[in-house]
């Protein structure tokens, strides 16, 4: 009930703002509200209770099954003696690989997909790496993902809409924070963040080859988007500190545009891309780390026009509650319609992390008929819902990276969630969140050395799709029950 009354009052407040919202409006001129319905989501489900989960990434598969990956947590280890008796949770099973489930059923239930589609063992024979997931799927319907062990960074694919991945390159590239990106049939990008290479692979997987970029010139920071204007060369990646780099020729060269934002507490740039083109891009801020007692967070969008090349001047606030926030992701579906979502404390409790979402229909503004007979314009207008419920994780988060194994103090060098989380949408275009989750207790009833991975989908509000996807027939590579 707390959830709804939240999400009620966020959308009323939003409703009586909206007057104000056009440079053209007057106290006398009335418009009507374009803000979102009110969003709520399901209970969170737990994806796995006796895995690690942190930094899941998500994608669905052409049969609409829904497929996470998340980090085996070698990295994330909580090293409180107390959380000892949870081991099982990062050591059973272990095979330096990371970690693959999938949901037939709307992410009601799960399945861990091991060797050759079985419920264990390692997802591919030639593949390894502890860390660092990421989906995405080409035209042709494969899907790929990515792991690394520090140096070699491995992918891999599944030609059955996640039931089995039979097919590794164990080297793919070297380096730190992969991200892939799937174009044509086997088709597939490898961005890597450090050092900043691009490679493609045009079969499937198997092989990379180098993109031939002038050194430094590589525009993007972070995951890349083929543009939907330029779908057989165009590339949209994000900017670090906010906006986006466009490349129209496949990435061989970049064209880098700064976004105006607000406060940032992040380790990687998000951006997303609408049906029509519209890029978007989002911060959030205020979590300064372990010592942080002030509640200043700060949720800010803003949209890129295509034909102008240019961002909003002031970005658009979304409405917060007092508290801080950090670790934002973006998607959109069709035209002017995105989702958000991002960790937030609640003002005087700064070691309560909730997950929060945000929704607009109107992603780049819109043109409303008002009380004047006048059309004036509005800027996009969120709703905002508290998505967990409840925490997913209490106590202290460090923002380090892998130097936060290097601390002393247990609380303080707390990374069991990683450094981000995720959000998308399915085939009816119903929002869902992917995140690790530090609640659950060892059989001792301390904590657990690992978080453990959810899956929060939307239970009512307005779809990111105006039209649902299709769902294609499964192929087959085993003789998987679901074959």
């Amino acid at each position: 009930m707390a959830r709804l009354l939240k999400g009620v009052l966020a959308t009323t407040l939003l409703a009586a703002l909206v007057p104000f919202a056009g440079a053209a409006q007057s106290a006398t001129v009335h418009c009507p509200s374009v803000a979102p319905a009110p969003l709520h989501f399901n209970k969170p489900v737990f994806i796995d209770k006796n895995r690690a989960g942190g930094e899941p990434v998500s994608q669905v598969a052409q049969d609409g099954s829904i497929i996470v990956s998340a980090h085996a947590g070698t990295t994330h280890i909580y090293k409180d003696p107390n959380a000892a008796p949870g081991a099982g949770d990062f050591a059973v099973g272990y095979s330096n690989e990371t970690l693959n489930w999938r949901s037939t059923d709307d992410g009601k239930t799960w399945k861990y997909v091991g060797t050759a589609g079985q419920s264990q063992g390692p997802h591919s024979a030639t593949s390894t790496g502890f860390s660092d997931p990421d989906l995405t799927m080409d035209a042709g319907g494969k899907i790929y993902n990515t792991e690394i062990d520090l140096a070699n960074d491995s992918v891999f694919a599944s030609p059955d809409d996640g039931q089995s991945w039979p097919t590794a390159n164990p080297e793919a590239g070297s380096g730190d924070r992969p991200w892939l990106t799937g174009a044509g049939k086997d088709e597939v990008y490898l961005y890597i963040n450090s050092p900043k290479q691009l490679l493609k692979s045009t079969d499937g997987g198997l092989t990379f080859v180098p993109v031939n970029v002038p050194p430094g010139n590589i525009g993007t920071d972070g995951k890349m988007i083929v543009d939907p204007l330029n779908k057989k060369n165009g590339l949209i990646g994000p900017k670090d500190g906010g906006g986006a780099a466009i490349s129209s020729d496949g990435g061989k060269t970049w064209k880098v545009y700064p976004a105006p934002l607000g406060k940032s507490t992040q380790f990687f740039g998000a951006v997303a891309v609408d049906s029509a083109g519209w890029i978007y891009s989002v911060a959030a801020g205020g979590y300064q780390g372990t010592d942080d007692k002030t509640p200043d967070g700060q949720v800010t969008f803003n949209y890129f026009n295509r034909q102008t090349n240019q961002w909003l001047s002031t970005p658009v606030s979304v409405p917060t509650p007092k508290g801080d926030a950090l670790w934002p992701w973006v998607i959109a579906g069709s035209d002017g319609r995105v989702a958000i979502v991002w960790l937030q404390t609640l003002g005087g409790n700064e070691n309560k992390f909730y997950v929060y979402a945000a929704e607009t229909t109107n992603a780049h503004g819109s043109y409303v008929s008002c009380s004047d007979g006048k059309k004036h314009f509005v800027k996009p207008q969120f709703t905002v819902s508290n998505a967990s419920g409840g925490a997913i994780h209490t106590g202290k988060i460090c923002l380090d990276g892998t130097a936060c194994n290097a601390r002393t103090d247990f609380d303080g060098g707390d990374r069991r969630l990683g450094d981000f989380l995720t959000i998308n949408f399915d085939h009816q275009g119903n929002i869902f969140i992917a995140s690790g989750d530090t609640m659950l207790t060892n059989p001792l009833g301390g904590p657990k050395p690992v978080g453990n991975p959810i899956f929060i989908k939307q239970s009512s509000g307005d779809h990111l799709l105006t039209k649902p996807i299709p769902d294609k027939k499964t192929p087959c590579v085993y003789p998987l029950p679901t074959c």
